[in-house]
């Protein structure tokens, strides 16, 4: 998975990338906050590392950032040295998950950031692959493996096609808006990608031959985005249109 870290003292932050990479993870690292939230901008990541007391805008300002202005609602970690009760009820009450009180090891470390992406990202193996299904998703070889009867297909994706795939397969079951994944894939918000994004997501349905009989599809919620869908076998309900609210919703439209 990908982690940002957030720290102003580059021994301890240099640290904490190789112990979290040393787990299968890639880190990317930023010592002062207004850089961070540059970072956040224009690249997705799977889990924030946020110290408190850093140049610019304070792990604090970034988390209340990142909640106000994030899509996704990305796992935060708050590491500092404030160690008092307020601060604690602080930190937590700006959008973090979870306040860890340095000195912090690797084990524990390591042990936390698991237990959060376990939470968060169902599916996900250390080294970032997804499996829904019969299918498995590497974006760090940008492959989709199939799982079938005769063996497995693998199917090479290009690096948009893979990210799309990857905001896909780690949020089955939830709406994606057309502005959020505009926002991921061409880091801003413009309709003018509308037919682009359409365009991509039909590639991945051929690609990965996402229908009902092979138990994964992506659907389309009309003036709104799209959604994947596990589809359970002998269900015939997710060839049907349903709706979400007063939406109808399409499976494979």
């Amino acid at each position: 998975m990908r982690i940002a870290i957030l720290e102003d003292t580059v021994k301890q932050a240099h640290a904490m990338a190789r112990w979290l990479g040393h787990a299968g993870h890639e880190c990317i690292v930023r010592h002062d906050g207004t850089g961070f939230i540059r970072l956040l901008e224009t690249q997705s990541v799977d889990l924030l590392l946020l110290d408190w007391d850093v140049p610019g805008h304070s792990g604090l300002e970034v988390a209340r950032w990142v909640r106000a202005h994030c899509s996704r609602n990305i796992p935060m970690v708050l590491v500092t040295q404030h160690d008092d009760d307020r601060s604690i009820v602080e930190g937590l009450e700006s959008g973090a998950d979870d306040y860890v009180v340095k000195p912090i090891g690797e084990a524990a470390l390591v042990a936390r950031v698991k237990a959060h992406l376990r939470r968060c990202y169902p599916g996900c193996d250390a080294g970032g692959r997804t499996r829904v299904g019969r299918y498995i998703h590497d974006p760090a070889s940008r492959t989709v493996t199939i799982e079938g009867p005769a063996g497995c297909q693998s199917v090479s994706l290009s690096a948009r096609e893979s990210e799309l795939a990857g905001l896909f397969f780690s949020q089955v079951g939830k709406v994606l808006s057309k502005d959020s994944l505009i926002q991921k894939i061409w880091s801003c918000v413009d309709r003018k990608h509308d037919a682009a994004l359409a365009t991509y997501v039909s590639k991945l349905r051929n690609l990965l031959q996402l229908r009902s009989k092979n138990g994964l599809l992506i659907s389309t919620v009309y003036n709104h985005g799209y959604r994947m869908e596990l589809v359970l076998a002998g269900s015939p309900v997710v060839a049907q249109q349903r709706w979400l609210g007063n939406v109808p919703v399409l499976a494979g439209g």
